[in-house]
């Protein structure tokens, strides 16, 4: 990835475009030996994140092999398998969840969603269905979140802080470690978007690649629900 930033000497600097390049294709020997550590690490995990940017190297069959493996393994709750693809989303079915950006599914459902609360609710239920997943959660910058359940009322969860963002490099990265760690402790679906939530208002009042910290986010959660003075 190569991210072109634009800004002067007495402004901070902003992302104007980002490159992405194509690596090489991925051999059979690397897909295998890749495969092998895959398997070594999913065994003591609470929660695996499948993220698929199109490479090669990480592919619907992986993550249904990954699913395979991780239910064979007796825990006290079941390993959650939450999935992030830019370009093969539909190809993925029968996870945990997903986390898509609003864009993201405009493009995979050929539609324009914007301000139109039933065009979300549409592409939301849709793609629910097609994925036969237990959620989706849509993410849309300054809109928030929409959290849709098989038989369960769509949630719409407004941004936390400003909508005045620093940098929103790696927001989406945040949402889905959040919401998959979470899930991992035994929270519910909701809960784990809250968290989610707040996890990516806070990393995106910060410049650069970050991480938000157990405190940043113990801070934000208990500031959120303070009652206003009398």
């Amino acid at each position: 990835k190569t991210r072109i930033l634009a800004g002067g000497v007495h402004s901070a600097k902003q992302q104007v475009v980002r490159i992405d390049k194509t690596p090489p294709a991925v051999d059979s020997s690397t897909s295998k030996v890749f495969l092998q550590a895959v398997y070594r690490a999913i065994k003591g995990c609470d929660a695996v994140i499948v993220s698929d940017y199109g490479s090669g190297l990480v592919t619907p069959a992986l993550a249904q092999t990954i699913k395979l493996q991780v239910a064979k393994t007796k825990r006290r709750r079941p390993v959650p398998v939450v999935i992030d693809s830019r370009y093969h989303l539909l190809d993925y079915k029968g996870f945990t969840a997903c986390t898509p950006n609003e864009s993201e599914v405009e493009q995979l459902l050929g539609l324009t969603i914007g301000e139109d609360t039933k065009a979300l609710e549409k592409a939301g239920r849709t793609v629910l269905k097609r994925l036969r997943m237990a959620a989706t959660l849509i993410t849309r910058g300054s809109r928030g979140m929409a959290l849709f359940e098989r038989k369960q009322r769509t949630v719409h969860v407004p941004i936390f802080g400003s909508d005045e963002t620093v940098d929103v490099t790696g927001a989406g990265d945040t949402v889905i470690a959040a919401l998959t760690l979470a899930l991992a402790a035994g929270a519910s679906m909701f809960e784990a978007t809250r968290l989610a939530n707040y996890a990516s208002g806070l990393v995106v009042m910060k410049r650069g690649t970050a991480t938000v910290t157990v405190e940043e986010l113990r801070e934000a959660v208990i500031r959120d629900h303070e009652l206003p003075e009398l």
